[in-house]
């Protein structure tokens, strides 16, 4: 399962993006939040998008381990 691992990273104050910036987490229910799934075209799950600025940076799609998610955040 992704959500404890990505729970788990985002509380530790090292971790940072590549651009230095540290790292927030936010989970929504898109069966309560339909309109927002398709706002970002979120058809699949697990899917992780990233946020720089309030506009979408990256993205993924499927279960990543913990190495995984860190090189994904290291992108940003």
């Amino acid at each position: 399962m992704i959500s404890p691992i990505l729970q788990r990273l985002t509380v530790d104050p090292s971790l940072k993006t590549g651009s230095g910036r540290s790292v927030d987490l936010v989970t929504v229910d898109i069966e309560k939040q339909k309109e927002l799934a398709q706002q970002y075209r979120i058809t699949s799950l697990p899917t992780v998008v990233a946020f720089r600025d309030g506009s979408p940076a990256d993205h993924f799609i499927g279960a990543l381990n913990e190495a995984g998610i860190k090189q994904f955040l290291q992108r940003l």
